[in-house]
């Protein structure tokens, strides 16, 4: 026979029918748990003690389930089991598991190998009952996919923190028991609509601001919050009854109108004081909101003045740039004209200069008898500046002959009369004196030209 059938016969001889071992009523709230998907069945959590043999035998049935797949995987990981498909699916004996709807994955055995995590729960989306309390799980996640689930029994592990349940706007009962949450989130009564039945027996909880937090839940019937510091606190039953109006049980023992109206009397009086510090509150934070807006606007003002006058000093300054951009052109413009001018100064001189030295050097040539050729066009010159090789020269207008006889003449030496020496030297006067009169009037003329120049230099 092999081992694992022998476990299950074992298993199933040890325990006891409903029968012979009744069970105590409080045992049954303390050990509520779902039935195996096995049969078909669910079980809600808090049931009386009359079902309870039934469920711990079909849990019995899936921790013997649980430990035949460990003793097959023994050598692994020891110490952590993992949630797998296969595993779903043999719990199950479900093959399509978007028709699963009820899962058991509940560990009440002490020691041996727990879920750590919870994975590979997304492709049961029809699920609406779902178990994994006394495990090793330290935080809520995977579960954004489950939008149908009703119940889920997280009780027994290692939270810390509620979360991962937002998007359950279906969810009706919620089993945190026996973990370590400090706090109740605010969106869990914002989002969590549809809640009922509420269990967080057993945690950190230790403000009644926390339990306020629960007042937008208007279908909450039943919260247990013992084993909490919370309800040390006095008058923790009135605060709780008090702010939560639609609620029938309380710590398992229902709320009755006497209840009711003693909470009622306790916490009327001051919460409609509470109310009034808010009120007062809330006017003081409007004043204050007031008298910043008021300032805000001021500076708003100030801050527009501020932004017209800088652009209006902008509009200043393009103008201004604009205008020196004008000036700027027309002192280039004026510069050009004065570059221009004094370039044909400067060009003007450098002839006169070239003239000049020209026509001194015609004076020393011409007891020579050297003369320009007759059909130089001088007349038609171009008005480049001179160079040597290239001169304009002047016809003698003092000589007696325009040109020399061919044939060699003898030379007569005779005796000048003095009435002949003076005339000779009275024609060479008048052949001289205009030929001065031109150099001064040329010297007249570079030195105003020379005057022109240092005139253009002070100008640029």
């Amino acid at each position: 026979m092999k081992k694992g059938s022998q476990q299950k016969i074992f298993s199933k001889a040890k325990i006891p029918s409903s029968s012979h071992s009744p069970i105590p009523s409080s045992m049954s709230s303390m050990r509520s748990r779902s039935l195996s998907p096995l049969i078909g069945s669910e079980t809600l959590p808090f049931h009386s003690g009359g079902q309870w043999c039934e469920k711990v035998e079909i849990a019995d049935e899936n921790n013997m389930l649980l430990d035949y797949q460990d003793h097959k995987g023994a050598d692994s990981h020891p110490g952590v089991r993992y949630i797998t498909e296969a595993l779903i699916k043999k719990l199950t004996k479900q093959d399509n598991l978007a028709l699963i709807k009820s899962l058991n994955l509940s560990l009440s055995k002490d020691g041996g190998k727990k879920f750590k995590y919870i994975e590979n729960l997304e492709k049961c989306v029809k699920l609406e009952v779902l178990n994994l309390s006394y495990n090793l799980i330290g935080k809520i996640e995977k579960l954004d996919k489950l939008l149908k689930l009703r119940e889920l029994n997280l009780s027994y592990n290692k939270i810390s923190k509620i979360e991962g349940i937002e998007n359950m706007c279906n969810l009706q009962k919620l089993n945190l028991a026996g973990n370590e949450i400090e706090r109740i989130p605010v969106w869990l009564g914002k989002k969590l609509k549809s809640l009922r039945v509420l269990n967080l027996k057993g945690n950190k909880i230790s403000s009644l601001q926390d339990i306020s937090k629960l007042k937008p839940l208007q279908d909450l019937i039943s919260l247990i919050l013992v084993e909490n510091p919370v309800v040390t606190l006095p008058h923790y039953l009135q605060f709780t009854i008090f702010h939560l109006r639609s609620l029938e049980s309380l710590e398992g023992q229902p709320v009755t109108t006497q209840d009711r109206q003693e909470a009622f009397e306790r916490f009327s009086l001051e919460e409609v004081e509470r109310l009034e510090r808010d009120l007062e509150k809330k006017m003081l934070e409007t004043e204050e909101l007031k008298s910043k807006q008021t300032r805000f606007l001021e500076e708003i003002k100030n801050q527009d003045k501020l932004n017209q006058s800088l652009k209006e000093e902008a509009m200043l300054q393009k103008r201004s740039c604009e205008e020196l951009k004008s000036d700027l052109n027309t002192k280039n413009e004026l510069l050009k004209q004065k570059t221009i001018e004094l370039t044909r100064a400067c060009q003007k001189q450098y002839e006169l200069e070239q003239e000049l030295a020209f026509y001194k050097i015609d004076a020393k040539f011409e007891p020579l008898n050297y003369y320009p050729s007759e059909c130089a066009e001088i007349d038609k010159a171009p008005d480049e500046s001179p160079y040597i090789g290239k001169s304009r020269y002047k016809r003698n207008m003092f000589a007696t002959e325009s040109y020399i006889i061919d044939n060699a003449q003898a030379v007569q030496i005779k005796k000048m009369e003095p009435d002949e020496q003076l005339r000779n030297d009275h024609m060479n006067l008048r052949g001289h004196t205009p030929l001065d009169t031109q150099l001064e009037d040329k010297e007249k003329k570079i030195s105003a030209a020379q005057t022109r120049l240092s005139e253009l230099h002070d100008e640029i």
